[in-house]
């Protein structure tokens, strides 16, 4: 270990720089060898995704729906007048 140990303050720029990029590399290997997603975990995951999405197109289909009915109905109104 070096004379400033894991403190950063007393430590030079080459020597902070080094125990960054040391402890960046630590925690970048813990999270990629977390494990892998089952297989059964990511089709889950993207049936729930598959619903979202169906959801905010029909929602979206049916605001459409909605908008153009009422511009119809604005129309037959102000052609009444």
């Amino acid at each position: 270990m070096t004379a400033c140990g894991l403190r950063l303050a007393g430590c030079g720029f080459a020597a902070r720089q080094k125990k960054i990029i040391f402890f960046s590399a630590l925690l970048l290997g813990a999270i990629g060898c977390s494990g892998t997603v089952p297989e059964q975990s990511l089709r889950d995951e993207q049936a729930r995704m598959r619903q979202y999405r169906d959801a905010y197109e029909t929602t979206a289909a049916e605001l459409a729906a909605a908008k153009a009915r009422l511009a119809a109905l604005e129309k037959s109104c102000s052609a009444a007048r």
